[in-house]
């Protein structure tokens, strides 16, 4: 009889203690305890922490992606005033062209008459005087030329180094107050005469 029960109370047991292996303890998840299983109230809840944090944060810890907006936007800023800047300088210099175009010519080159005979040694007296400051012409610059009372009125003078001379007396832009006689090649180009000078003296200055 108590070997009987000691088998029975033994097979209870066994049974309780497969019965406890399969019980399952489930514990309820804070979040569905606390109402967030709505995403939309999970989203909204997470955007307001997101703008407290970052309310929060100081100015200098805040993430870099507000630096690149603000940076982008003073890139595009300056890149139209660039533009803008560019259009109006275009437009100015074209005024400015413009401008110049209308100007007053400058007068006809005094010369009347016919050309010298060209010759190897020939005498030209005249003011020095600057062909490009005065009538606009002998280059793009200043150059000087011999206006004569005869014909043909205005003798071009070669640049070399007498020129060169004749230009440190008369200073660089010549305005006819050094009068010059000089003597060298004299020859017709282009309906003009041009002298090369050889050798020359400083007649009168006034």
């Amino acid at each position: 009889m108590a070997s009987f029960l000691h088998k029975l109370l033994h097979n209870q047991s066994w049974r309780v203690s497969n019965s406890l292996k399969n019980v399952r303890v489930r514990i309820p998840i804070g979040s569905r305890s606390l109402g967030f299983a709505d995403k939309k109230l999970a989203h909204a809840a997470a955007g307001r922490y997101r703008s407290q944090w970052q309310a929060a944060m100081p100015q200098g810890a805040r993430p870099p992606m507000h630096f690149m907006n603000v940076r982008s936007k003073r890139l595009i800023g300056i890149g139209v005033l660039v533009i803008l800047v560019a259009i109006a300088a275009g437009a100015g210099l074209d005024r400015w062209r413009a401008d110049k175009a209308e100007q007053k010519q400058p007068p006809p080159l005094p010369q009347f008459g016919s050309l010298r005979p060209s010759g190897d040694d020939v005498e030209v007296s005249g003011k020095a005087m600057c062909g490009f400051c005065y009538w606009g012409v002998g280059g793009t610059s200043c150059n000087v030329v011999l206006k004569t009372a005869s014909a043909p009125g205005i003798v071009f003078l070669s640049p070399n180094a007498k020129v060169n001379e004749i230009e440190k007396i008369t200073g660089k832009c010549a305005g006819g107050k050094v009068e010059i006689r000089a003597r060298g090649m004299l020859s017709q180009y282009d309906d003009h005469n041009y002298l090369f000078v050889r050798n020359f003296e400083k007649v009168a200055t006034n």
